[in-house]
């Protein structure tokens, strides 16, 4: 489940929420769990900062500590060579997949 924020107006604290998407709204009409007042909670876009600023530069050798090399190794090493390039370029950070 998402994790949205909202800010209370009234107090100006912020709080989290784990909610399914279709229940994002209900605190909009909840009261602040702060000052308990009611009708002056909003969104709060600033909680959406860790997703957006992401490291962009992330790769799969990256995010599986250097064993992504190895795995695409040991796949090639059971294709044909005419499959070589198509694992290869999936690899690269072009959001392409694999389609063999």
């Amino acid at each position: 489940m998402p994790n949205y924020g909202f800010l209370c107006e009234s107090c100006n604290k912020e709080f989290e929420r784990f909610l399914k998407i279709d229940e994002r709204e209900i605190p909009l009409k909840e009261e602040c769990p702060h000052c308990k007042t009611k009708g002056k909670i909003v969104k709060d876009f600033s909680s959406l900062s860790p997703a957006l600023n992401s490291d962009s530069n992330i790769t799969p050798n990256k995010a599986t500590g250097g064993r992504w090399n190895e795995l695409m190794s040991k796949m090639k090493s059971g294709l044909p060579k005419r499959y070589h390039a198509n694992l290869d370029n999936a690899t690269n950070k072009n959001g392409r997949r694999w389609h063999g």
